[in-house]
């Protein structure tokens, strides 16, 4: 198996290009979610499926392997594994409850799902030049998640946010690393070699809520739940 450098604006990569900055990272190198509470005179927001249980451990387990092979690049593992829904945004702290409410309403028709990731490859981030990340690649259940991102998106719009990328590749990132171009494709190479047997072993997740976090707020929404009144 050989991981493979994605391009950004092809991916799903979203705000996983920033991911550390919302969830931190086991190494002490990302930001915490004060750190990226307010920005630009708002708080910055996120949307994502997070993967617990067995399968968050083993992707936690995973992301750490990957992080020691990449030490010499300042690898570190990311602490909560989830699959992006949406690129970075920002909101006033007002609005940030009638998001939510929004939300929850948009996802109350769609029931839970499982997800199979099959494949690791890396994607390098816009924000951050140099930075990539390297993640599992979700290869059964893209159509569920495909589902949950279009509702997404539509809450997204209400609240004049850009969408998610039209071509989007669903992927849970694991850990981060700063490389360029033909260092992350060295990189993949050798993590390839070495890990993806371990790929293959990952157990299928059972993705039951939707996260929103801003700042360091966390709001999970049970999916096919009616809204709270």
């Amino acid at each position: 198996m050989v991981l493979g450098l994605a391009a950004y604006e092809s991916s799903s990569e979203g705000s996983d290009a920033d991911c550390a900055d919302y969830y931190g990272d086991t190494g002490g190198g990302g930001g915490s979610g004060s750190d990226a509470g307010h920005v630009r005179g708002g708080w910055a927001g996120h949307v994502c499926l997070p993967v617990s249980g067995r399968s968050g451990e083993q992707l936690r387990a995973l992301g750490r392997a990957c992080a020691a092979a990449l030490a010499g690049a300042r690898g570190a593992a990311l602490a909560e594994p989830h699959i992006s829904l949406t690129r970075a945004f920002y909101v006033q702290e007002h609005q940030i409850a009638g998001f939510v409410r929004a939300l929850e309403a948009e996802v109350a028709g769609i029931g839970e799902f499982a997800v199979a990731f099959g494949g690791l490859s890396a994607y390098r981030s816009e924000v951050r030049g140099g930075r990539a990340f390297v993640a599992a690649d979700v290869a059964q259940g893209a159509a569920a998640v495909d589902r949950v991102r279009a509702a997404v998106d539509r809450v997204m719009a209400r609240f004049g946010q850009r969408p998610f990328f039209a071509r989007a590749r669903f992927h849970a990132s694991l850990a981060r690393a700063d490389l360029d171009g033909p260092a992350a494709r060295r990189a993949g190479d050798a993590l390839g070699a070495q890990l993806g047997e371990e790929i293959l072993q990952l157990a299928a997740a059972r993705i039951d809520a939707v996260q929103c976090a801003f700042g360091d707020r966390r709001f999970v929404l049970a999916l096919g739940q009616a809204p709270r009144r």
